[in-house]
């Protein structure tokens, strides 16, 4: 493929950013906003790289990352198991189905102070929440594309002899692995949500702590930082996910 039609759409697809950048910093130089509450971006972009300099932001993004990668495995995991499990076998999705579903509606921050009363202030709590809110995601998207493979292929691996582990890795995985995909995507947005949001409440590290704190100090330049920070971050691990589904389903390239 031509080079140059590969990065068509990535040019095409920055020019909406591009644009209201260059708006944003017009209105900032001819004093059509607060620039107290909202900094021009060629300020905001020297603050991040002072930060990048002294360490800081590296610092709380890696902090971060941690907290969110050890969350998003331990919920992840588990998640696609139970849903591909509950989805072949119909006593296990009674059994769990409606606590799941009641669970999975609670709002996630309603839960924290109760979180903080069993783990602590601690990162197990921050963890938990992140484990917490992407295994329900992460059960209900395995469970519906296990529901979505063809019995017909199901019956017909069986009656070609087929045992139960057998129909697993030759038949359900295979068809429900691009949904299952999609809806890791999904946890892994709604993790950094959760993340970043517990980390406004009760943290004094990573990027939400940087970002509350910075609001709380009217250091907005430093909160707009942070925002980008949370931003390429977000961009980076969905597409780490992306990669990781395209070396694992090579015939949906």
């Amino acid at each position: 493929m031509d080079p140059r039609q590969a990065l068509k759409p990535l040019l095409i697809g920055l020019i909406l950013p591009a644009s209201l950048l260059a708006l944003w910093q017009i209105a900032a130089d001819r004093d059509w906003v607060n620039t107290l509450f909202y900094p021009a971006p060629s300020v905001i972009l020297e603050r991040t790289r002072d930060h990048l300099l002294d360490g800081k932001l590296l610092d709380d993004s890696r902090i971060t990352l941690k907290r969110l990668a050890i969350g998003f495995a331990l919920g992840a995991g588990p998640g696609v198991v139970v849903g591909l499990g509950a989805g072949l076998v119909p006593f296990i999705r009674r059994a769990i189905y409606p606590l799941a579903t009641a669970l999975y509606v609670v709002p996630r921050i309603a839960l924290l102070p109760l979180v903080l009363v069993a783990f602590g202030i601690g990162d197990p709590a921050r963890v938990f929440m992140v484990t917490f809110s992407v295994f329900f995601i992460v059960f209900f998207s395995s469970l519906s594309a296990a529901q979505q493979v063809s019995p017909t292929d199901i019956d017909t691996a069986r009656a070609f002899g087929a045992n139960r582990d057998q129909v697993v890795r030759s038949v359900l995985l295979p068809g429900s692995a691009a949904s299952i995909f999609s809806g890791l995507r999904v946890a892994m947005g709604v993790a950094l949500i959760i993340i970043i949001s517990t980390e406004f409440l009760v943290s004094r590290t990573g990027l939400g702590a940087l970002i509350w704190r910075s609001y709380q100090i009217f250091d907005y330049p430093s909160m707009y930082s942070g925002i980008v920070a949370v931003t390429l971050l977000g961009v980076a691990l969905n597409l780490v996910l992306i990669a990781i589904e395209r070396i694992c389903l090579p015939w949906r390239r």
